[in-house]
């Protein structure tokens, strides 16, 4: 089956701005995610974004740049409606996976066990969570069709694959950003 990776990068971050772009450790916070994708082995990697800066870099880094129509570009847009918009520009894949750009302690393991329960159970989705359950704001897999017909990401189908909690930070806030940065030399990912 053919899967594809979308990398939402919204240039216009409210609370971080460039935060996707921003420096983590010596690169752009959006390179860790896209690094992880090309070492997952995707038949294909989309950067889907706003911001030349984060267009540049996904070319830099041999994967596809796509240019967000401004309609996609606003806050209130979430990450299903750009993965079904990059869907309709790149037709014949089997499954997508969303992975954030704030994602920097990202596991292939996890990408691709995701990836197995997702075919094995025959679900809609299965996203990242925390050991609570909540979101953990690195990525979430689902068939096309998933996509294509707006099935909810929080449908009853939907399951949850924990993330280990030393590599679980939703960067929302500077606060959020720090502790990442924290977290990924106390976690030795820096190390790898």
């Amino acid at each position: 089956m053919r899967s594809l990776a979308i990398i939402p990068a919204r240039g216009g971050s409210v609370r971080i701005p460039g935060k996707n772009m921003k420096l983590f450790h010596g690169k752009p916070i959006i390179q860790y995610s896209i690094e992880a994708a090309k070492k997952a082995g995707f038949d294909q990697i989309v950067v889907s974004s706003d911001w030349a800066a984060c267009l540049t870099l996904a070319k830099s880094l041999d994967v596809t740049p796509l240019t967000r129509a401004a309609k996609f570009a606003q806050q209130e847009v979430g990450t299903q409606e750009v993965a079904k918009h990059v869907l309709s520009h790149f037709p014949g894949f089997d499954l997508a996976c969303v992975i954030y750009a704030t994602a920097p302690m990202i596991s292939i393991f996890d990408l691709m066990a995701a990836r197995r329960d997702l075919v094995e159970m025959n679900v809609p989705y299965v996203y990242s969570v925390d050991d609570k359950g909540q979101d953990a704001g690195q990525f979430y897999w689902g068939w096309v069709d998933s996509f294509m017909n707006d099935i909810p990401l929080d449908g009853p189908k939907v399951i949850k694959y924990r993330v280990d909690p030393r590599r679980v930070c939703d960067i929302n806030t500077p606060e959020d950003f720090s502790r990442a940065e924290r977290m990924y030399i106390e976690g030795g990912f820096h190390e790898q």
